[in-house]
């Protein structure tokens, strides 16, 4: 919702403006001049990246736009609860107690309270894979450590793509903005015999050009590559409290004083004080 309400206030901002200075709106309505700058752009970023960073630039546009990714305070809070579930059965059955839930957590009951993270295909086999580790191995938590670290650092690599990609797009903007203005410049030289009135419309035509890739950039595929990469940090993070989590763990502290690990390297605005997760853990127990 706010960033919809930001939207609205930058186009407000930006057309009221220019119609309060007595500019007509119709005058900004050049549809040969949009179809060069989002063309090009639409083209050079088919060029520039794989077909599987162009499905992800979709994925989380639509996060973005049409819903929020979910990754918000009550989604790490179940992720917490889930972690805690499944160490307090490690410590209390041992391996063979949580491999059926991690072997098959589409039929597990403590997988399947957390749809959401059921959802989440990638943090699931994660999780699952370095639960098995954990359980099944006698790695020890410096190596698992270095393990799941080395597993993040690609992942974070991977999820960096989709805003890096609709990043360098944005700063072309500005510069397909160029060739459309150059273009009409180029017309109005063509029609210098003519009309002033004509002249100065292939003027006004040329000066948008400008106009559009300069608010493309700055005002509409530059904040939208901001929110992905935003969207990305966090799910990153997710990442980041089932390592903490998981090696904490491993050092055979509590299943509380695990989970409390990968609580702390949450955001503030996503972190649970350690009453909150107390009381929450508290409550799914009884």
């Amino acid at each position: 919702m706010l960033r919809l309400a930001g939207f609205l206030i930058l186009v407000l901002s930006v057309f009221g403006g220019f119609t309060m200075a007595n500019g007509k709106l119709m005058a900004l309505w050049q549809p040969a001049e949009i179809v060069i700058i989002v063309g090009a752009a639409v083209g050079a970023f088919m060029v520039a990246n794989p077909s599987s960073v162009q499905k992800l630039v979709a994925t989380h546009l639509h996060y973005v736009i049409v819903k929020q990714a979910g990754f918000e305070k009550d989604f790490f809070m179940e992720l917490l609860q889930l972690e805690y579930q499944l160490f307090d059965l490690l410590r209390t059955k041992g391996a063979a107690g949580i491999e059926d839930h991690i072997e098959s957590p589409e039929n597990s009951e403590i997988f399947t309270a957390y749809p959401r993270i059921i959802a989440h295909k990638r943090l699931l086999h994660f999780i699952t894979d370095n639960f098995r580790i954990t359980g099944m191995t006698n790695i020890t938590p410096h190596e698992l450590e270095g393990l799941l670290e080395q597993e993040i650092h690609t992942l974070e690599a991977d999820l960096k793509r989709p805003g890096d990609a609709l990043q360098s797009i944005a700063d072309a903007c500005p510069g397909f903005g160029i060739v459309a203005a150059v273009m009409g410049i180029v017309i109005t030289m063509q029609s210098m015999d003519g009309p002033i009135g004509e002249i100065g419309a292939h003027v006004a035509a040329a000066l948008v050009g400008t106009f559009l890739g300069i608010l493309l950039c700055y005002g509409i595929v530059g904040p939208l590559a901001s929110a992905v990469s935003y969207t990305a940090q966090n799910e990153c993070l997710a990442f980041d409290c089932v390592k903490s989590a998981l090696v904490s763990c491993q050092l055979g502290r509590p299943p509380i004083l695990a989970v409390d690990a990968g609580r702390r390297v949450l955001y503030d605005e996503l972190r649970p004080t350690f009453l909150e997760l107390e009381r929450w853990l508290r409550g799914s127990r009884e």
